[in-house]
C-alpha cells in the first residue's frame, strides 16, 4: 500500500477556513499515520488546531500534490486542498487537538501501527484553527489503501 507525504509550508491560520483538507477518493480509503505541525512566527502566540472529520465544501482549490514516499508508487488518487469557495462543515467530535506555539512550537501525533486515523472512501478530514492565527507548517504521512 503506497505511502505519501503532504506538506504545507508557513501558512497563516484562520478561525473560519481549513489549513488543509484531505479528501479520499471514491475507491480507496486512507490512513493518516503522522501529523506534524510547527509554529513558524518570530513571536510567541497560542494556536490550537483541530483535526476533525468534515463534509461538503464547494470548489476546493490550492491543491497540493501528495509526494510519493516510494518513487515507484502510483500517483495518489486522493486530493489535498488549501482553499475552498465555501468551507467544509466540521462533523462530530474532534479527533485530535494540536497546540503549536507560533514561535517555533512543535506538536505532532505519530500513530503506533494499528492506531492510524482512518479516512473512509469519499471521506474527508479538515485541519482548522479554533484558537490563534499564527503561521504554521504542517506535514502528514498518509497511506492509501488499495480498494
Amino acid at each position: 500500500m503506497p505511502l505519501y507525504s503532504v506538506s504545507r509550508a508557513r501558512a497563516a491560520l484562520s478561525l473560519s477556513a481549513d489549513l488543509l483538507t484531505i479528501k479520499a477518493s471514491a475507491s480507496k480509503p486512507l490512513r493518516i499515520s503522522v501529523v506534524d505541525i510547527k509554529g513558524m512566527d518570530s513571536s510567541s502566540s497560542v494556536n490550537e488546531i483541530v483535526m476533525q472529520r468534515s463534509s461538503g465544501g464547494t470548489t476546493g482549490g490550492g491543491a497540493i500534490t501528495p509526494s510519493k514516499v516510494n518513487p515507484s508508487s502510483v500517483s495518489a488518487s486522493f486530493n489535498v486542498y488549501t482553499t475552498w469557495s465555501v468551507q467544509p462543515t466540521l462533523d462530530g467530535e474532534v479527533l485530535w487537538r494540536f497546540g503549536p506555539n507560533a514561535n517555533g512550537g512543535i506538536d505532532k501525533d505519530v500513530a503506533i501501527p494499528g492506531w492510524e486515523w482512518p479516512v473512509p472512501v469519499n471521506g474527508q478530514v479538515s485541519f482548522r484553527s479554533v484558537t490563534g492565527t499564527g503561521n504554521v507548517t504542517i506535514n502528514l504521512r498518509i497511506e492509501e489503501i488499495d480498494g
